[in-house]
């Protein structure tokens, strides 16, 4: 139940708090205004609308019985209920013969709620009851008027005889019907009293009157008057004869003789004598009920809508053609630090600085000559600053489609512009650290290569010379150090680049078993040497798995070699396969070592953490296990361990079982550099771009071992780009890091030349960076060799491009 409005004359506030409590606790809201005396209660009365009115019997000034008269002249329609604890059943009986709706007893004040759900129940009945009669009465109105047409249209059409007579009649009736069926009511006055001397017929359907009940009785209409529009009505008429004005109008309600009250436009018409005093008044009432009912509706309605858009928090704004506000929300008032009143009516240069009002009004001139919605970003100075606002513009249309309004919606976006710039600066920020985690893990992979390059190489043209026991055992050790090294290097490495996010994988559909194979044959000789033995428990399937075929393989490497190195004398290295749920696949490796104790096993995977194992023969850097684990995360997989003490341990790793076939490679620019042919002057000719002059001294010995061949050095880019098109080798050499440029923009260049592009290209560097070789290939070269580099690899490079340029030769 919605709150009720309660008028409660009553002069005990201890009274008026029972009540109030006695509502509430029967489950009735209520809004109660009380009052004590006559004067409040009139007061009360002509102000507002009462659900109910309750009153006391007796009062000091006042009495129940003079307030049900009361409210029985203003508001009859009003249930009336006495609240006494004096009243007797004699009196009670009384007051409820004269209108009154109910009694309760101040001692039996728990009757009050029901009491008061009866009198709003009954008072619902009459009134929906009064509609009803209401329609049925006008339904028989517009039905005798219907009658009474096709009977005046039948009489002039059937009494020819008599036309003009006939004629005359018809019109007397169609006047007597026409103001009998019209929602104006006319009426002649006595000017010297406002006493009716005439009423028109249709008084009786419209105010339910006759004729007779008003006419000559004194002070008849101003009965009829609205006690709240009397004297305002009163007034008028005085000062409009006092002026001599001719013609009056006015809107007020009259009562009808249900006691309800309908709304009326009241045009007066006053005839003067010669003397310039009142002979005649006229006066037409027409009933604009319907219309003040929509004014009503439509003003509720702009109400709502002007709460809605109060509780938006948008900044929402109403401008008709001209651009003068005719409608915003709280939001905007807000926003723009002034009243409602100070905005409703103005333009936006009476508002802001001019710079933002005509960008406003520029923005407004595009919406209206589009006649179509714009979203664009605007800013309004307050009082902490410029704000910037995300406004949505758009036209309303009319019926024919023009446009007669513009509405705008505004959502303050300061913070988050802040936010977003912010957030940029953060991911400039971030791409920089990035760039520069790249830049120092590809410095670190050459600075740390480069020196090895040196120290293995001339040391594999050591191995290949003619020298003594003692002189062979001195380099195998340091090639052997330097091996170490290296591969302490790349783990470091490939650690770095997995802590930095920036290991480059190529997942592929995998071959599982094929790949276990291939370690397997990798290890074997370790194995045979210590007399493990190897054993691979392959799946009666071939699986595939999704992973990077080259980091697999180090992985799987690294636990085979473990497994090997920590193993008894005469033990056993088993490989298994195990199908999980999710499409998983576990590769296993067990062994039949010592085991791990399970204090251990949280240790294992810190790097260069060996359990212990630094303090015996078995070499190792602490780094292996904490790699794979890293690679096989970054594959989307995982690797763990469990171990039993002096029954071994088994490592697995667990990766996406794929269903996709394996890829095939896809050609590249390489096989025109790979199979194109020099010319035939330069076969024997190899280019070295290098700036490390130790490198280049390692090339030339290299190169020693092919007298055929001629090596040209270059200590730049453009010194090579130069030599390359003055000698056209049959080989080039490129080093990636040099003074003057990279060397993949010397290979860019190089293949932008349609002669140079027939040179093929190796890449030496000591960048072991993994997405680098796939880059450059797809570039043009045609390899990519890693320093330190491998004498043997470099030779058999050297003799496939040499041959591959020979028989151009013997060409004509």
């Amino acid at each position: 139940m919605s709150v009720l409005k309660i008028l409660h004359l009553e002069d005990s506030r201890l009274d008026a708090d029972l009540v109030e409590a006695t509502l509430a606790s029967g489950g009735l809201a209520a809004e109660i205004v009380r009052v004590d005396g006559r004067e409040t209660f009139e007061a009360a009365l002509e102000s507002g609308q009462f659900d109910v009115i309750l009153a006391d019997y007796n009062l000091p000034t006042f009495d129940g019985v003079s307030a049900q008269v009361l409210a029985a002249q203003s508001h009859p329609e009003v249930p009336f209920i006495f609240l006494s604890g004096s009243i007797g059943e004699e009196l009670a009986v009384e007051r409820l013969k004269d209108g009154a709706t109910d009694y309760v007893l101040k001692d039996r004040m728990a009757r009050l709620p029901s009491a008061v759900r009866r009198a709003l129940d009954e008072a619902a009945e009459r009134a929906e009851r009064r509609r009803a009669e209401e329609q049925v009465l006008r339904l028989n109105t517009e039905l005798e008027q219907r009658v009474v047409e096709r009977t005046a249209a039948l009489e002039r059409a059937n009494d020819a005889l008599a036309r003009r007579e006939l004629e005359l009649k018809d019109a007397k009736s169609f006047l007597e019907d026409l103001i009998a069926a019209s929602p104006s009511m006319i009426f002649r006055l006595d000017p010297s009293d406002l006493r009716i001397t005439y009423a028109s017929p249709n008084i009786g359907w419209l105010l339910g009157y006759d004729t007779a009940e008003l006419v000559g009785v004194s002070g008849a209409l101003e009965q009829m008057i609205h006690p709240g529009d009397r004297t305002r009505v009163r007034e008028a008429v005085q000062a409009a004869v006092d002026g001599g004005t001719v013609q009056i109008e006015q809107e007020y309600r009259l009562r009808g003789k249900d006691g309800r009250y309908r709304w009326f436009f009241s045009l007066m018409r006053v005839d003067y004598g010669a003397a310039g005093r009142p002979e005649t008044m006229l006066l037409y009432c027409l009933d604009i009920a319907d219309r003040k009912a929509a004014e009503d509706a439509r003003a509720e309605s702009e109400r709502r809508l002007q709460a809605i858009l109060d509780h938006s928090p948008a900044v929402i704004s109403l401008k008709d053609m001209s651009g003068r506000y005719i409608l915003i929300n709280r939001e905007f008032e807000r926003m723009a630090g002034v009243p409602r009143d100070a905005i409703v009516g103005k333009a936006d240069r009476e508002l802001f600085p001019p710079r933002l009002a005509d960008a406003y009004r520029a923005n407004d001139d595009q919406v209206l000559s589009k006649n179509r919605g714009l979203e664009i970003e605007e800013t309004f100075l307050q009082s902490d600053g410029v704000h910037v606002y995300h406004s949505v513009k758009f036209p309303l249309l009319d019926a024919a489609g023009r446009p007669y309004a513009l509405c705008a919606i505004s959502i303050d976006i300061t913070e988050r512009k802040k936010t977003d710039d912010a957030l940029k600066i953060a991911r400039l920020e971030a791409e920089r650290a990035n760039r520069a985690k790249s830049e120092f893990l590809s410095r670190m992979s050459h600075d740390l290569r480069t020196p090895l390059n040196a120290i293995l190489g001339f040391a594999q043209l050591l191995e290949l010379a003619d020298l003594g026991e003692d002189e062979q055992e001195g380099v195998a050790q340091i090639l052997k150090g330097g091996q170490h090294l290296l591969h302490l290097i790349n783990e470091v490495l490939d650690i770095a680049r997995i802590e930095a996010g920036h290991l480059s994988l190529s997942p592929e559909p995998v071959n599982a078993g094929e790949v276990v194979q291939q370690a397997i044959e990798l290890v074997g000789p370790l194995a045979a040497a210590r007399g493990i033995a190897l054993e691979v428990r392959a799946p009666a399937d071939e699986v595939v798995i999704l992973a990077d075929r080259q980091r697999l393989n180090q992985i799987l490497l690294n636990l085979l070699s473990n497994a090997v190195k920590y193993n008894r004398p005469n033990g056993r290295v088993t490989v298994g396969f195990d199908h999980l749920d999710a499409g998983r696949l576990r590769i296993t490796v067990t062994d039949t070592g010592a085991g791990i104790p399970p204090a251990k096993l949280a240790l294992l995977f810190k790097p260069f953490e060996r359990l212990g194992a630094e303090q015996t023969a078995i070499e190792g850097t602490g780094l292996g296990l904490a790699l794979s684990r890293g690679l096989a995360e970054a594959m989307g997989g995982t690797l763990g361990v469990t171990s039993d003490v002096d029954r071994g341990s088994t490592f697995w790793i667990e990766l996406a079982v794929s269903d996709a076939p394996r890829p095939r490679v896809a050609a590249s620019r390489v096989a025109l550099a790979a199979n194109g042919h020099a010319p035939s002057e330069t076969a024997g000719v190899v280019l070295y771009i290098e700036d490390n002059q130790s490198n280049v001294r390692l090339m030339q010995r290299v190169l020693q071992r092919r007298p055929g061949v001629r090596l040209l050095h270059a200590p730049n880019g453009e010194d090579g780009i130069r030599m390359a098109r003055d000698e056209r080798p049959a080989l080039i050499f490129l080093d990636l890091h040099l003074p003057d440029m990279s060397g993949e923009d010397v290979l860019e260049r190089l293949w932008q030349d349609r002669e140079l592009r027939r040179i093929p290209v190796a890449v030496l560097s000591a960048d072991a960076t993994p997405a680098h070789p796939s880059r450059l290939k797809a570039a043009g070269a045609v390899a990519y060799l890693t320093k330190p580099l491998e004498i043997r690899e470099v030779m058999r490079l050297l003799d496939e491009q040499l041959a591959a340029a020979r028989p151009q030769e013997s060409e004509p």
